[in-house]
């Protein structure tokens, strides 16, 4: 890609992390090192991996100045309970649903948050102590407790989607968890199509026939893939299965107007320990990268599928696709490597132990330029730096988009800064907040009676000076610019994944 605009400001907004450790979040290279050797991880990036006791609701400081024109709130959810008597979880991305709201209304700020009742966390909480397995975690006991493995039960830790009035928390299970979008109380679960054992925490919503998409996996001796639509109403359409898939783990998929787009990476799953009681459904995940990526088209409205090849890339999060022509364009972030998550010595498993590990991979931005009349791909790294949680403003989705919006900088999956790439021209906007600063998912909000991409970024992030969380606000246009605002928090929030924009009606 070609022109840049690259700029710090953090002065502006007194964001000074202290000039923290984390070797600038540049690369570790601890391969080979046992748990003891590796480094200490600084102690301003443990409230990453610190419970939170939820129930919280109160009026934010505000530095700056929050628009009056951005009136709604900002849903977000992550883990954010990893321990029970002593017991703790053993990755970072393994833990009960916290959801958090933050609105807004002519200027003013309230911040709330409060765990997901699930079936689980209730029990849990009564027992205090855990009685189930998570997919990181083996439950107590030894391999004769944790057998096929394990008695497993959805925590509702990763997404939060506003459907109609109704709000929804979602992992990597079926059923989902219905949450009143004002007290954020849990209002009950409810199972998404028929037959699918799990969906997948991410969904999609077409801004066009105003269908949200969800698509599943399940496992036997292959794998299969699941996708089904609902209606603002939530009334169920079309849905269907695709059989006799290879046994690896994804975690987002794409649409474009006529198919979901599904990218199969060989981060294969080696059940026999799972089954066994031995290991962790994480444990046993392996990175096979001669085996290559599949590329599958399922076709929304039924029909048969269509399958591509790529070379081997982990891909934990989509941009977007689009149709032109006979050609799809699909742009994700991947890794060569998942590093940081799976393998020895992985940054998301150490950080749990106060450790740094293995994040050496970067976050790549990569095309698929499918054509699906020749039933050729053709590939492309649009940008080798490390990127992270890609999002564009909704109402592209599926269809052309020019912007994509990007947690940037750092190392692996842990990132200091936001940017903002023209996917046409090249030319990008980076805010680095600099060492001592983690910034995660900026989450776009378009303005009211504005035009594509005319609209403010909200990013949830963690300051390393202070040790609180914060909420940095910025022109979706002008990264360069610094925040607009920032909302400060009195407390550290754990790690959040991922947030969506309700605004007001």
């Amino acid at each position: 890609m070609s022109e840049s605009i690259h700029l710090t400001r953090r002065k502006t907004l007194q964001l000074a992390a202290g000039g923290a450790v984390l070797l600038g979040l540049g690369p570790m290279g601890c391969v080979s090192q046992t748990k003891a050797q590796l480094e200490d991880a600084p102690e301003w990036l443990l409230p990453l991996a610190k419970s939170e006791s939820g129930g919280r609701d109160y009026a934010p400081r505000i530095e700056g100045q929050v628009p009056k024109a951005l009136n709604g709130a900002l849903y977000r959810n992550g883990p954010g309970l990893y321990e029970r008597s002593g017991r703790r979880k053993r990755h970072l991305l393994d833990g009960d649903g916290l959801v958090q709201r933050l609105s807004f209304d002519n200027g003013r700020a309230r911040y709330q948050n409060a765990f997901v009742q699930t079936p689980k966390f209730i029990a849990e909480e009564e027992a205090q102590r855990y009685l189930y397995s998570t997919w990181t975690t083996r439950r107590a006991g030894g391999p004769l407790r944790n057998l096929g493995g394990g008695s497993m039960a959805p925590q509702a830790g990763v997404t939060v989607y506003p459907v109609g009035d109704k709000l929804y928390a979602l992992d990597e299970a079926n059923p989902i968890f219905e949450i009143d979008p004002q007290s954020l109380d849990t209002l009950g679960q409810r199972v998404m199509g028929e037959r699918m054992p799990n969906v997948k925490a991410h969904t999609k919503f077409d801004p066009v026939t105003g269908e949200w998409l969800l698509a599943g996996q399940d496992f036997g001796r292959t794998s299969s893939i699941h996708s089904v639509s609902y209606n603002q109403a939530g009334q169920r359409g079309f849905q269907q299965s695709l059989e006799g898939q290879p046994l690896m783990y994804w975690h987002d998929f794409l649409i474009s107007e006529h198919y979901f787009i599904f990218v199969l990476h060989p981060c294969e799953l080696e059940p026999f320990g799972m089954l066994a009681g031995l290991r962790s459904v994480v444990d046993s995940l392996r990175w096979r990268p001669e085996k290559g990526n599949r590329i599958v088209l399922m076709p929304r409205a039924g029909g048969e599928p269509l399958y591509y090849e790529a070379e081997g890339a982990f891909m934990w999060h989509a941009l977007n696709a689009y149709e032109r022509g006979d050609e799809i364009i699909a742009d994700i972030v991947t890794y060569d490597n998942p590093d940081h998550f799976i393998g020895e010595n992985a940054l998301l498993h150490t950080l749990m132990e106060g450790k740094m590990g293995n994040a050496e991979e970067p976050g790549k931005l990569r095309r698929y330029i499918i054509n699906t009349r020749t039933g050729t791909l053709k590939e492309e790294v649009l940008d080798d730096g490390n990127h992270e949680f890609p999002f564009v403003d909704p109402r592209v989705v599926a269809r052309e988009h020019r912007i994509g919006y990007y947690a940037y900088s750092g190392i692996g999956a842990m990132q200091t800064g936001l940017k903002r790439l023209d996917m046409r021209t090249g030319q990008d906007q980076v805010f680095d907040f600099g060492p001592g600063t983690h910034v995660g998912e900026p989450v776009f909000v378009n303005q009211p009676g504005g035009q594509i991409d005319d609209g403010w970024l909200i990013s949830q992030c963690l300051d390393g000076d202070s040790r609180n969380t914060f909420f940095a606000l910025f022109d979706a246009s002008d990264l360069v610019g610094g925040p607009l605002a920032i909302i400060w928090l009195e407390h550290s929030v754990p790690l959040s994944f991922h947030g969506w924009w309700k605004g007001l009606a």
